[in-house]
């Protein structure tokens, strides 16, 4: 038999959902987004969109988030690898040097009327691409408004959204709820109460997922396993 997973469906239930609170501004979130939603195809899962503000974020925790200063150069030197080689793994373009965060204000101003528009997904794409891929600014409003039409929404509908304070509120109150639920930083995932923190959690993600589910799924690895 294979792997269990932990995870099981409610009765008559075959839709599994993954919470997923993330930062615009982060490249290692941006290769998460795409990873998620391949593993969301996967297994039928639906993704709940939860944008979040990552200075929110850290000034609720205890140290701060911990140290983010500037990494010594051997370190330095392996990230950039890293992150080309997941870039490349993903199929997209991390053109723009560091330092991250980025900021992105606007993004995130954006970002709630967007998923209630249904184009959370879209949206996402757009301005992970006009950011890492193209070197956007996207905490410039005219920026982000400018991305509406590639994410399926309209220009005047996504600015008059941004002009209030709805997307931030929004972000702030996700924000909140990621701290109280024990998180720390972008990108997070929740399955059920089973959170799974950075894009190379997402293999235990697809398999909570599946046991979310009711598809059966053998893990690499986990052949003959009794």
């Amino acid at each position: 038999m294979g792997l269990v997973p932990r995870h099981t469906a409610a009765v008559g239930c075959s839709l599994p959902q993954v919470e997923f609170y993330f930062y615009y501004g982060c490249p290692w979130t941006y290769f998460a987004f795409t990873r998620l939603r391949e593993t969301a195809l996967r297994t039928g899962a639906a993704i709940a969109w939860k944008p979040i503000l990552i200075d929110h974020v850290r000034r609720a925790l205890p140290d701060g988030g911990g140290s983010h200063g500037a990494p010594a150069p051997y370190r330095a030197r392996y990230q950039a690898k890293d992150m080309a080689d997941w870039a490349r793994f993903c199929g997209v373009r991390v053109d723009r040097p560091g330092p991250y965060p980025v900021a992105a204000g606007a993004a995130v101003r954006g970002a709630a009327h967007a998923i209630a528009a249904g184009r959370g997904a879209a949206y996402g794409e757009a301005v992970f691409g006009a950011c890492f891929r193209d070197g956007a600014d996207i905490d410039d409003v005219e920026v982000v408004v400018g991305l509406a039409g590639a994410a399926g929404l309209e220009p005047a509908a996504l600015r008059a959204a941004m002009s209030g304070e709805g997307g931030l509120q929004a972000a702030a109150r996700w924000s909140a709820e990621l701290v109280a639920r024990g998180g720390f930083g972008s990108p997070t995932m929740f399955v059920g109460d089973d959170m799974y923190f950075g894009n190379d959690r997402m293999p235990l993600v697809e398999v909570a997922l599946h046991g979310a589910g009711e598809r059966p799924f053998v893990a690499p690895g986990a052949h003959g396993r009794t």
